[in-house]
């Protein structure tokens, strides 16, 4: 007998199988997504306060400005391990002290206390006049309004699963340094962005 003579499928149906594979690997990725994606993480300043704070001969900067830092991690699923985090300080877009505090591991649905003491920028010679002034000016009234800048590398975890380094920027506008024993001070919260 003889046999059956196989038909070639056809290109139609190659066409119709290899977008139904496509469609499926489309909707895998998607759910992963959904499922794996991190939510926003949260920075705020807790406290801000300046220790040596004076100006040099030369018209540069003295001192340090003690910030305690606060990095929420509100994700359910997914760890965060911060590499490196750099804070700087900022008066009228004028850099004025900076600090990198040491890297940490932060479970999810977690909060962790940072403290960080910004040195003067050494670098600075002198500042300009009108930064000094406004400075000045400030210090008599007993605060100071600086912005604070954060700039963090972080990779997310989840279970041994490590995403891609990511780099998370913070800008937390309008931080008021206390001059005085600080009786009270008003959280600032930062716009993040990854």
């Amino acid at each position: 007998m003889a046999e059956p003579r196989r038909m070639r499928p056809s290109t139609l149906r190659c066409a119709v199988a290899t977008l139904l594979a496509l469609s499926v690997v489309v909707i895998v990725v998607v759910l992963l997504w959904l499922f794996l994606h991190p939510s926003k993480l949260y920075l705020s300043v807790d406290h801000a306060s300046a220790s040596g704070f004076n100006f040099t001969a030369g018209g540069g900067l003295a001192g340090a400005f003690d910030l305690t830092l606060r990095a929420s991690n509100p994700n359910k699923r997914a760890a965060v391990y911060y590499r490196s985090i750099d804070v700087g300080v900022w008066y009228n877009d004028t850099y004025l002290a900076g600090a990198q505090a040491p890297g940490f591991y932060q479970e999810p649905e977690d909060d962790t206390r940072i403290n960080v003491a910004a040195q003067a920028a050494p670098g600075v010679e002198a500042l300009p006049r009108d930064v000094e002034e406004g400075i000045k000016k400030e210090r008599t009234d007993g605060k100071l309004t600086v912005d604070v800048h954060v700039v963090a590398k972080v990779r997310f975890r989840y279970g041994v699963v490590r995403t891609r380094k990511y780099t998370v920027r913070s800008s937390c506008p309008t931080v008021a340094v206390d001059f005085a024993s600080p009786t009270s001070f008003h959280r600032v919260y930062c716009h993040v962005h990854i």
